[in-house]
């Protein structure tokens, strides 16, 4: 498949699997069958055919394969009846996006974060197992019996499948919170590939921010979310080299960040931060590194006091990785403490924490002159690392240390 085809077929994904969703309310057939329309439509196009409008295409060959599938299952003949109206609620539905109602479908509170998450990546970003499993730092086999306990948790949570409503939306906020940062997580940093970044992921996160933003514009997380999102967009643009080659904060032009983004991004993030959330935290620890003039210029003493303030609401992992570099700032004892609690860190974490911690490792170690260590901590990073731009970049460093 051709790269303009496969952007084609990725943008029009959860529009295929949400309409399908509501005509039948089963998540394994809604999937099923907008994988199925996407490969009859490819065989077409590479047969010479013309294809007019591939999303409304897809979604009439995806309905009609759901149809088949239905007929060919007697155990599923009850649902037959819904197909009666389908014509009609499509009608009352009309052409609305179904991506932000696809986040609150994989929200349902019968699951865990982990499998909101990965459901998302699945149904709404159509992102391949694999990569959520590297995403995730677990085994491909893992992520895919999550997704499938995901799916029949789902069904038998729900006795007849109703979308999302306006009161659904309000209680699994949070969770759509936490769905979208994932999105955007893996769209900052690709989980596998020659690509720093995943720019596709991380421009639908920003539209699905957006979107929850014009239905909750008080909301300091919501706007907390969108600031992160700005602020990070606004830098990515600078932090590659022409080559793809990713770049420190120290070694970025920051003149080339988007400036219009980021004064929006300030402004969001100024919003948020009275509200002392882990979204707005994180936008206010994003606004400190964006406002600074240079790397120089960096206010650790404030980041440090955000990060602690972070971690008092969000105990996780990468919070307190943030915090522990952000101190390694702040003086010679301070970058010492931190080699040493780094290590201990390192010690219980799964896979692609274990990576991010021995980076950071590394970047303490060199800093403290110890060569060897920093060496050996890159190339700890470095081991089953999938994304081949931050290889290219921890090999650098062990290229420079060893010169």
């Amino acid at each position: 498949m051709d790269s303009e085809l496969a952007v084609t077929f990725a943008e029009e994904w959860p529009r295929v699997v949400g309409a399908t969703l509501r005509a039948f309310g089963s998540l394994d057939l809604a999937e099923e069958a907008a994988q199925e329309a996407f490969v009859r439509a490819a065989e077409r196009l590479a047969a010479g055919d013309r294809i007019g409008n591939i999303g409304a295409w897809t979604t009439t060959t995806a309905h009609r394969i759901a149809i088949d599938t239905l007929r060919r299952d007697r155990a599923l003949r009850t649902k037959l009846p819904m197909l009666a109206v389908e014509e009609e609620q499509q009608q009352e539905l009309g052409p609305a996006d179904d991506r932000l109602g696809l986040i609150f479908v994989a929200c349902d509170p019968v699951l865990s974060a982990e499998q909101q998450i990965a459901l998302a990546l699945r149904i709404v970003c159509g992102v391949p197992t694999a990569d959520i499993a590297d995403f995730f730092g677990i085994p491909e086999p893992t992520v895919a019996a999550r997704l499938t306990r995901a799916k029949k948790a789902i069904a038998r949570a729900e006795s007849h499948f109703v979308w999302p409503s306006a009161r659904h939306r309000e209680t699994r906020l949070d969770e759509a919170l936490t769905t979208i940062y994932g999105v955007y997580t893996l769209g900052h940093t690709a989980a596998a590939g020659d690509e720093l970044m995943d720019a596709r992921l991380a421009e639908l996160a920003h539209t699905l921010a957006t979107a929850l933003v014009s239905e909750h514009p008080r909301n300091t997380e919501v706007l907390g979310l969108l600031a992160i999102i700005e602020l990070g967009e606004a830098r990515s643009g600078a932090r590659t080299t022409e080559d793809g080659m990713p770049l420190t904060l120290a070694e970025v032009d920051r003149s080339a960040w988007g400036r219009q983004r980021m004064r929006d991004g300030l402004a969001l993030a100024a919003r948020a931060l009275p509200g002392g959330g882990r979204f707005a935290l994180q936008a206010g620890i994003a606004g400190l590194h964006c406002s600074a003039a240079s790397w120089e210029d960096t206010d650790w003493n404030a980041i440090a006091t955000l990060y602690y303030g972070l971690n008092r609401v969000w105990p996780a992992p990468i919070v307190k990785l943030g915090g522990i570099i952000a101190r390694s700032h702040l003086g010679a004892v301070e970058l010492d403490r931190a080699a040493e609690e780094l290590l201990a860190l390192r010690v219980r974490a799964p896979a692609e924490m274990r990576r991010r911690v021995s980076a950071a490792l590394g970047d303490v170690e060199e800093r403290r002159g110890n060569v060897e260590q920093a060496v050996a901590a890159f190339a700890d990073a470095a081991d089953g690392e999938n994304n081949r731009a931050l290889v290219r970049f921890y090999n650098r460093a062990i290229g420079r240390l060893l010169a």
